[in-house]
């Protein structure tokens, strides 16, 4: 089996020699390069070199880790690492891999690697759906978009539906809602966020999402009509 070209970005030299120890153990993974600099880190991806997979530090001086995702052109793959756990993951329009809290634990490292290597498959049948990372304790939950069945605003919270199961974002409808437009989701009412291809029945009130009713408000009804109307409903 052929290695996986890795890289190492953080301005910590203790947590480069942190992965890259732990590297050692995943002989399926070579450390081809570490930056302690992220305009390095970003003109060495540039330049066209082979990185399979790149861990990378959040909070990056100059560039930071997810301008540094935002900015990749290429195939390389991104394990995100951060030291501030209040930091808002921008991941509505990013396909990481999975992101790791430090200090990092070998257990979980491990597990970030095995993520890796399964998208990496799944890679070579279809390109990734898109996705997004909710936080649960200290850990971030990788929910696939097209899964989703409907969002509800609960105060501070947004409850994330798919089929039987469900988790709880820290976020506001408005950040999900910006986040989500691109996906054909739409706000349907004050506490309601769903996504338009999974619509099977409107009465005006109310639409039906996998058996589910979720209830149209007054104000967001004109728009939810137009769009079933314009799409032949």
């Amino acid at each position: 089996m052929s290695l996986f070209k890795t890289v190492i970005i953080d301005d910590e030299p203790l947590a480069i020699d942190v992965i890259g120890h732990y590297l050692e153990r995943f002989p399926d993974f070579e450390l081809v390069g570490s930056f302690t600099d992220s305009v390095e880190a970003f003109n060495y991806l540039k330049e066209g070199h082979r990185v399979d997979l790149a861990f990378t530090d959040i909070a990056m001086p100059d560039i930071s880790g997810i301008e540094l995702v935002k900015l990749s052109k290429g195939p390389t793959k991104f394990i995100m690492t951060t030291s501030y756990s209040e930091y808002a993951v921008e991941s509505f329009d990013l396909e990481v891999v999975d992101y790791l809290m430090k200090p990092i634990a070998f257990e979980r490292f491990a597990k970030a690697l095995e993520r890796f290597e399964k998208s990496s498959r799944a890679n070579n049948v279809e390109k990734l759906t898109p996705s997004l990372f909710v936080k649960d304790g200290e850990e971030y939950i990788k929910i696939r978009i097209d899964d989703i069945d409907y969002i509800q605003g609960l105060k501070d919270y947004a409850k994330i539906v798919t089929g039987n199961n469900h988790c709880l974002a820290l976020k506001t409808l408005k950040s999900i809602e910006d986040g989500l437009r691109a996906y054909d989701f739409m706000r349907i009412h004050k506490s309601y966020i769903v996504p338009l291809n999974k619509i099977v029945q409107y009465n005006g009130k109310r639409v039906l999402i996998n058996n589910v009713e979720v209830p149209v408000g007054s104000s967001y009804r004109d728009r939810l009509k137009q769009f079933i109307q314009d799409n032949g409903f």
